[in-house]
Order: C-alpha cells, then structure tokens, then sequence
C-alpha cells in the first residue's frame, strides 16, 4: 500500500514534470506525466481524494468520445457545474493520471463537482478498478485499430468487463445492437433514433444514384456503407435492419427470437440541416425539445443527443443552458477544428476508421466550394494496419472535380485508394510532408472556398507541434 507522503511526493513529481514540459512548449503535458507518476506506483490514481458530492462519468466507446465529452462539459458548465474533463482526449490511464495530478490541490484533492472523463475501450476495465463512476457511457462499437483490439468481440468483452467491475448506471447507444444488449445487469438508459425517424438524410451525396431502400443500383453492392453488427446479439441470426442511420446504427429486429431495438429514453425524432447547421427535435421525459446546433453531420447528432442525455441524467440541466453551452462549445482538438490559413478558410475532421470516415466524407463531399487534403499515418497511436482505408466510402469524392491533396507516411497508399474510387489520377496531388502540403493544398484554393483537412491521429499531432492547428 502507498503511504500517503510516497502518494504526495510522487504527485508533486508529476505536477513539475508538467510545468517544465509547458515552460519548454513540448506539448500539452497530457500522457508522459502520468506515464512516469504510474511507473512510481500503479495504484497512483486511486490515491485522490474529491469533494463528497462530486459525480465520476466515463464515456467510452468507438467513435464520438471527445466531442460528447466536451458538449457535456460545456452543458454541465452553463448550469453553474464545475467540471474537469480530458479535453487533450489523453484517455488512456496515463492521461487519467497527467489529467488528475494537473487538476488537484498540492495535497492531491480535486476540487471539482463533476469528474468527466473520455475512456479507452481496453482501459474501462483497468479505470473501473481505479474510480467509482456514477454514469458509465457506451457511445458506439465499429472496427477500430485492429491490430490493437482485434476484432468487435473483444472490444465488447472489455467494455462489459468494466462495467462490471461496479454496480453503477450506463448509458447505451440502442441504435447499436452490440451496444444496446451489451451483458451486463446495471440499470440501463437508452439513446438513439425515434422508430418513426423516416430517413431522408441530407448528407447523403446527391450525385452518387440509391435507390428508394439507400442501395446503390447497378449491383455495385460493394459500395455499401460499412456494416458491423448484423448478428443478433442474443441467437446470432441475421437481423432486420430498418431506417439506418449510419452503417448498421438504426431501428432492428431478429425474426427468430423476437429479439429488437430498446424502447428509448432520449430519442432524435427529426431533423433538418443546411451546410453550416442543424435544427433538431429531440423528445425525453415525456416531452419534446427543440435545439440548434451550429454545426454539421449525423454523426455529430449522436454526439449532442449522447451529451444530452448525460446532463439530465446527472444534472438538472434546462434547455436554455443546454442551447447556451451549444453556442459556446469550442471545438475538440481535430475534431471539425477550424483553422485560418492565409486569409483563407480551413477545417480539421479527424478520421480514424472506415464508419467515421465513411460518414464524415458523406456530410462534406456535398458543401458548396469544399476542397480537400487527406493525411495517413501508420503510426502506434493511428493502428499500423492501415487496411480500413478500403472499407471507407472514398467513393464519394468521385464527382470532385478539383485536386485533392494527400499526404502522411501512407501518402500513397491513399493515392491508391482514391485511384481505386475512379478519381481521376491527374487530381491526386502527394506530398508526404504535411507542412509543405497544406501550403500547397492553401495556395491552391480561392477565397471562396474551404479546405477540409482529414488527418489520422498522429498526422494531427504533428501539425499542433509545427503550429499548423490549435496548441
């Protein structure tokens, strides 16, 4: 057991290895603190101490973690809250540890009402030993660096392994059937899509030709939005899937067992969006709700729907704080991060996996004057298997009649890629360095248009450190 002045020395450490890392300008001081503070004792983070009426909320899953994590700290935030989060999206337990000794008192008490924090899949079960949450959040499940996680059913088992760990609430995105029926037996609240949603989905690219059921015709089944749950959860028959949402996230059933999606306690019930914003009802305790969101993407939409959901059930959060903390969110680190590049308009959409990608081409490739740049990094951080690129919808830039720049260690492995979507090799521009091809790809738009910079992880790390996006 670690003696409270070995815990305090130890905290003291870590809290000077983050003033000399920001002293020197070497970063945000958000893992390798940590990292040094776990070596000294692995029980490092249980060792703090918190006000008694504070509230722990961990927010795990594939996609969406950062930016539910900031709208809900934003929404906590405007309701009077004092709220510490992971906003560096450092989620590992090193980032839990740098975030916690950042935060704390000399005598490591953290002040704070509510603690929120994002958590990767695999480090649920090692946090859920560490803290006691009062709210553990499962966004959604897609393929994600599988040469870390492997394949869905072990991302799945970590998560129920840490939500086991404790006898707390979760909150679960119906819409994913892996989600929705995840094995566990804690109280369960449920967010998604109303069953009546009827899809007419503005982002869909115009000029790529569905038919009534959101198939492509001409037999090119292969450009299908990925889908990564079709099993029933409960018999593993092949489930009916009906008003999809993004990939297999939408209304479902199982013919054999009867088995279907949950009855909702916060449910999206329409929508519309133009190519800035978007205006939204959403129905919970019985009542409708209206919100604008000064931003884009389906996607984007679980996310809010997520955040919330997290404020009213941890909080009595109104909906005038709730569009309040919409106007003020400040963007996530890569997450549609604005930028301003020579006068000239630029946006930062991290993309990390063939459902996020997928999606994230399907909101932008129909926004009048867009231009891009794409990035690709093979780094740990990124996952080295760089093969998901196959199963995003590169396709939709097909009709994109201007360059599109590409860049990073796998550079051309995306000029292959899109080659292989029918664009037109001769708009495919490489430079495998990233500072030299966002010059370019600036130099090359007017003023009337927006670069949309898509990077892997590590891609954005590199353009913080050459000063390129947010520090």
């Amino acid at each position: 057991m670690m003696s409270k002045i070995f815990f305090l020395t130890i905290l003291w450490i870590t809290k000077l290895n983050i003033w000399m890392i920001r002293l020197f300008k070497l970063g945000h001081a958000s893992n390798l603190p940590g990292k040094i503070a776990l070596m000294l004792n692995k029980n490092f983070i249980r060792f703090f101490s918190f006000i008694s009426n504070k509230k722990i909320i961990l927010v795990t899953g594939t996609n969406g973690k950062s930016t539910t994590c900031g709208l809900a700290a934003v929404f906590l935030k405007t309701s009077g809250k004092t709220v510490l989060y992971n906003e560096t999206g450092a989620n590992l337990r090193t980032g839990i540890a740098s975030t916690f000794a950042k935060n704390s008192n000399l005598l490591g008490r953290l002040n704070i009402e509510y603690i929120l924090l994002e958590i990767d899949e695999a480090t649920l079960p090692l946090i859920t030993k560490d803290l006691a949450p009062d709210l553990i959040v499962v966004t959604n499940l897609f393929r994600d660096q599988l040469d870390r996680f492997g394949e869905l059913d072990t991302t799945l088992k970590l998560i129920e392994t840490g939500i086991n760990n404790c006898n707390t609430t979760v909150l679960l995105n119906a819409d994913d059937p892996r989600v929705a029926f995840i094995n566990t037996k804690n109280k369960k609240y449920f967010f998604g899509f109303s069953e009546g949603f009827v899809q007419g989905n503005p982002y869909s690219n115009k000029g790529y030709p569905y038919s009534n059921q959101g198939y492509p015709q001409n037999g090119m089944t292969w450009l299908l939005d990925p889908e990564e749950a079709t099993e029933c959860p409960n018999c593993n028959s092949s489930l009916t899937i009906s008003n999809k949402v993004i990939a297999h996230l939408g209304s479902y059933k199982c013919n054999k067992c009867r088995l279907k999606k949950p009855v909702l306690d916060f449910e999206i019930t329409s929508f519309q969006a133009d190519n800035l914003s978007t205006n939204c009802d959403i129905k919970y305790n019985n009542q409708k709700h209206n919100f604008f969101l000064p931003f884009i993407g389906t996607f984007n939409l679980y996310n809010t729907l997520c955040a919330i959901a997290i404020s009213n059930l941890t909080a009595n959060v109104t909906d005038v704080q709730i569009q309040k903390g919409l106007q003020l969110y400040s963007t996530i680190f890569g997450r549609f991060e604005k930028l301003s590049l020579e006068n000239k308009s630029a946006w930062i959409y991290l993309i990390k996996n063939p459902t996020g990608t997928t999606e994230v081409l399907k909101t932008l490739s129909n926004l009048e004057n867009a231009r891009f740049l794409i990035a690709l990094n093979d780094n740990l951080a990124d996952g080295r298997d760089v093969s998901w690129i196959w199963d995003a919808r590169f396709d939709f830039l097909k009709g994109h009649n201007k360059n599109i720049f590409v860049s990073g260690k796998r550079a051309y492995d995306m000029a292959l890629r899109l080659k292989y979507a029918d664009i037109e090799p001769s708009k495919i521009v490489v430079d495998e360095n990233i500072t030299s091809a966002v010059k370019e790809a600036i130099s090359n738009i007017s003023k009337s248009e927006t670069l949309y910079i898509l990077p892997t992880y590590t891609v954005l790390l590199e353009m913080q450190r050459k000063g390129i996006s947010k520090n």
